[in-house]
């Protein structure tokens, strides 16, 4: 089979990793973390060996960003990335991982006001 390969690139089809950090403001740093514990797919090396990433991977930066701001793990990103790959996840996938983040969040809040009342009791019987 003939395999050929592009003598160029069309603008915006591919970028480095200064620009994709550029476009998302995620610093380089951040994006060599994603790619290393496999929350963003690796990129693609070119002959120089710069990191060559697809125009979708900055909507992928965006939504891990996202994700992790509201508190999913790198791990939970990871596995609904995962499930969608190659595609972005769906609405419904977004919308049933939201609604078990809320979930975890009132329970947690839950736990927190039923410490904070314990202590509060503690504090009246010790007189304070």
């Amino acid at each position: 089979m003939l395999h050929i390969e592009p003598m160029f690139k069309v603008k915006g089809v591919s970028m480095h990793i200064g620009e994709l950090s550029r476009r998302t403001g995620i610093s380089t740093s951040r994006i060599r973390f994603y790619e290393r514990h496999e929350v963003l797919p690796k990129a693609i090396r070119s002959e120089n060996g710069y990191r060559d990433y697809p125009a979708t991977a900055v909507k992928m930066l965006g939504l891990i960003d996202d994700a992790q701001r509201l508190g999913f793990s790198l791990s939970e990103i990871r596995a609904s990335l995962g499930e969608a790959a190659p595609n972005f996840p769906s609405r419904a996938a977004m919308v049933k991982a939201l609604r078990s983040k809320l979930e975890n969040i009132d329970q947690h809040m839950k736990e927190v006001r039923a410490r904070r009342r314990q202590i509060v009791k503690l504090l009246t019987e010790m007189g304070d």
